[in-house]
């Protein structure tokens, strides 16, 4: 049961949280459609791999140019206005990238595309943290980010399909209308209002302990930071390459293993809101890296391919976990007027990592002597590290929520 009926009262707490939530899938979702004919779009144009790659990391630049800028305008503008214009400039992104004929251009209306997402995903957390509650927030976090996960994992597969039928623009015609249909939903369902100021919002921190420049928030940012690094690095690059040299297995039980990972965080997502209240969100960040940790270093226990699908396993419903308490302290750490301000701080400092992952873990492969287990090591050290970081420097901070009487 997982106390359903308190995700029924969390839902109708506030009526922008459905739409919220649909925005997010859509986004998302528009964001997963190019990903199965990104590279080959790119290559279409006759340009080096290199200039392949580019096409992935101007995107997450777009991402880090737009993220603070975002939080600090919706904190003055409202939530609102923002929420209509990343879907806008992501819509005419696709429509650029779509119809150029010149790779600089395509590389141009990428980065568009990025600095509309980065506005979006930005303002979004910050509008659900308005609607939240410290009673509702665990299982609100845990909804936006099943929602995302949802969107990116069904997007990959429509994306393909209607490649695979219409050609390798395709996909971004679509993303134009997702895009639209998010810009209409923000204009017709969202609406700002005066956040609730309650007692609990001073938590059980001090003052000097709130703020973008306090430990515990410092802290926070840089565990996600890391789990963005280790999800470029490993998920997306040295597992993979793992899973072919080591395991032996071909592209298409590979491709399974991702889908692993994706729906193992998909199903428990919805529920770890309730754990993260119950537990708290502190306790929860320490107890899914240390899973995160487990799951990714099975694949350096053996050859056997129960290790791979078990790290498979593990890593997605500790990540799934991860993503919810993290989401969840860091609202907890934050003063709500800076709300804003906070998430595209701490979406800079991710993005960061997102950019920096596979250029460390390839460096790492390549001179260490031990090649892309070398990376998973280096990787899972740094993980290790941002947690026992965040052990120290969040003391006090993510308690459980006291049901309200």
């Amino acid at each position: 049961m997982l106390g359903l009926a308190q995700f029924r009262s969390a839902l109708r707490e506030d009526k922008r949280v459905w739409p919220l939530l649909l925005m997010v899938c859509c986004t998302m979702f528009g964001a997963g459609l190019v990903v199965p004919v990104l590279s080959l779009y790119a290559a279409s144009f006759g340009v080096s791999a290199t200039l392949v790659g580019m096409l992935v990391t101007i995107f997450g630049i777009g991402r880090i140019v737009a993220n603070f800028p975002s939080g600090w305008l919706s904190q003055r503008m409202g939530r609102r206005p923002l929420l209509v214009a990343g879907p806008a400039l992501v819509a005419v992104g696709a429509v650029g990238a779509a119809i150029t004929t010149d790779f600089n251009w395509l590389l141009f209306w990428r980065f568009v595309q990025g600095v509309g997402s980065g506005m979006y995903q930005t303002v979004s957390l910050a509008a659900l943290a308005d609607i939240s509650s410290p009673q509702t927030r665990g299982r609100l976090v845990g909804l936006y980010h099943a929602a995302i996960q949802f969107g990116a994992s069904i997007g990959p597969f429509i994306g393909g399909t209607v490649a695979s039928a219409f050609g390798l623009a395709a996909p971004f015609w679509v993303l134009l209308g997702i895009s639209l249909v998010t810009c209409a939903l923000a204009i017709t369902t969202f609406r700002d209002k005066e956040a609730r100021v309650t007692s609990s919002m001073s938590g059980a921190l001090g003052a000097r302990r709130r703020g973008l420049l306090s430990a515990p928030f410092m802290a926070i940012s840089l565990v996600s930071s890391v789990v963005f690094f280790t999800r470029t690095a490993c998920m997306f690059q040295l597992l993979p390459l793992i899973g072919n040299e080591t395991f032996g297995l071909g592209v298409a039980a590979i491709g399974v293993g991702i889908t692993v990972i994706a729906f193992a965080m998909l199903i428990v997502l919805p529920v770890s809101g309730v754990v993260v209240e119950k537990f708290g969100s502190r306790l929860m960040v320490i107890a899914s890296m240390l899973g995160m940790i487990v799951g990714i270093g099975l694949v350096l226990m053996g050859t056997h391919p129960f290790y791979f699908w078990l790290s498979m396993l593990i890593y997605g419903l500790a990540g799934g976990l991860n993503s919810a308490s993290m989401g969840t302290f860091s609202i907890e750490v934050l003063p709500r007027h800076k709300y804003g301000e906070g998430m595209g701080l701490q979406r800079t400092i991710s993005d960061i990592g997102y950019v920096l992952g596979p250029v460390f873990a390839g460096l790492v492969a390549d001179l260490s002597g031990y090649g892309n287990a070398g990376g998973i090591a280096a990787t899972l050290a740094l993980c290790a590290v941002a947690t026992i970081v965040f052990v120290f420097a969040s003391a006090g901070a993510g308690a459980p929520v006291k049901p309200a009487r």
